[in-house]
């Protein structure tokens, strides 16, 4: 299915990027790509979004469990929906799914990407978090202006006529 393809990319992507930063900016903390703007800044972060419930661990990772399985049903009930509503809730999942590797192994995210002007700094984020955010808000839009309800079963075929 290919939800489950593009959520296994994404986990594979942020895994693998949290680990080669890691091991390149361990000892540095990061440095500057483009000006300042863009940054690799290794963070790490207890909590949800902008370390909200920080030191929360059994409730993050109870959420996020949750989380997954209504995705998981959700992409179920989605399977003969149009292609990138699929492809949104796939890197949702991945997104999630990748965050969750995190909390379980290390009881915190690792975050490295740094965007901002001067001192207006956006949260860090990884893969994960960009993963999440633009499957979510692309999903979001594309039930805001959609304008026939998808089908949850297969597609209408036409009836065969037998005399033929």
């Amino acid at each position: 299915m290919l939800f489950f393809a593009v959520a296994a990319i994404v986990v594979i992507l942020d895994q693998v990027s949290k680990r080669l930063i890691w091991a390149a900016f361990q000892d540095t903390g990061g440095r500057d790509l483009i000006g300042g703007v863009l940054r690799i800044r290794l963070s790490t972060n207890t909590g949800a979004v902008m370390g909200m419930l920080s030191n929360s661990r059994p409730l993050l990772i109870s959420v996020t469990i949750i989380s997954i399985i209504a995705l998981i049903y959700f992409a179920y009930r989605m399977r003969y929906a149009p292609l990138f509503k699929r492809v949104c809730l796939g890197l949702v999942l991945g997104g999630a799914f990748g965050n969750l590797i995190d909390r379980i192994a290390t009881g915190k995210v690792i975050d490295f990407i740094d965007m901002g002007i001067g001192s207006l700094r956006w949260p860090t984020y990884n893969v994960a978090d960009i993963a999440v955010t633009l499957g979510a808000v692309i999903l979001i839009a594309g039930f805001a202006f959609q304008k026939e309800a998808d089908a949850e079963g297969p597609p209408p075929q036409e009836p065969v006529d037998p005399v033929s």
